[in-house]
């Protein structure tokens, strides 16, 4: 898809390209860029492009910047003032630049901007032969922080709202067991995107799922606060949003199901 840029905003695009001497020719990113087709807000840009580089990703913060930009001016905010301008021989990418950072991250390898993980490169969970007993049914537990976006509002919710929020993962192995560390990455990876909670759920349950190869897998996300609510709109106080999702053994065995609920 093209996007339509003036003759002075093409320039200034493949000046700032170019002079940053990346491998990947201006002519050849900007085909790139074109050609990867607009994809969901929870989606990832390697499902969709594969060709998908940092030099590729530097020109699409390059054009969105300017378009940013133009939001601005139709906002009547003056692009111009000292704490929103830009200035590149500094260093300073602006108030826009910075946005559309915070929604799409410094490069394919930033994972700590809201949306990075809509262009991070998928993320390889390390999974080890399970050597414990077939019938062995305790879950392995571990409970880890998040933070994603609201698709609707792009304001963030986190576990980091609250002393009371916490995001559990139960798993119980089957021809696997996950390198426990990596299951905070894999979330972050997945969660930075722009959410509905509780899709958001049942895509943490599936990347497990799939990684672990087992059914065997419980999900919570317990209460989340929601910065859309509690910053804006209803004002809430509330404790927050708790959503679950779970399968296998977690759905056929009650007991199973209420002990890990009482994380």
């Amino acid at each position: 898809m093209k996007i339509y840029l003036s003759k002075s905003q093409f320039e200034k695009i493949k000046s700032l390209y170019e002079s940053k001497n990346l491998k990947t020719p201006f002519e050849k990113a900007l085909e790139i860029y074109e050609k990867t087709p607009s994809f969901k807000i929870n989606q990832n840009v390697y499902e969709k492009n594969e060709e998908w580089n940092d030099d590729v990703h530097y020109l699409m913060r390059l054009i969105a910047t300017e378009k940013m930009k133009e939001v601005f001016e139709a906002l009547k905010i003056d692009i111009n003032d000292p704490n929103v301008c830009e200035n590149h021989e500094d260093g300073n990418i602006g108030t826009a630049g910075r946005i559309i950072k915070m929604w799409s991250g410094a490069d394919t390898k930033d994972d700590r901007e809201l949306m990075s993980g809509r262009f991070n490169k998928p993320v390889r969970l390390a999974k080890f032969p399970n050597e414990i007993s077939e019938d062995y049914d305790n879950p392995i537990i571990k409970e880890i922080d998040l933070t994603a976006v609201c698709s609707h509002h792009f304001a963030p919710f986190s576990t980091k709202f609250s002393d009371k929020a916490k995001v559990v993962i139960a798993y119980i192995p089957d021809k696997y067991v996950l390198g426990i560390s990596k299951l905070q990455r894999v979330v972050r990876y997945i969660a930075q995107r722009g959410w509905l909670q509780e899709d958001l759920t049942r895509a943490i349950y599936n990347e497990i799922s799939k990684t672990a190869q087992t059914k065997d897998v419980y999900v919570k996300l317990k209460n989340i606060k929601h910065s859309c609510e509690f910053l804006r709109g209803a004002l809430s106080e509330s404790e927050g949003f708790t959503t679950e999702y779970f399968g296998g053994k977690f759905r056929q065995n009650r007991d199973l199901l209420e002990f890990v609920r009482g994380y």
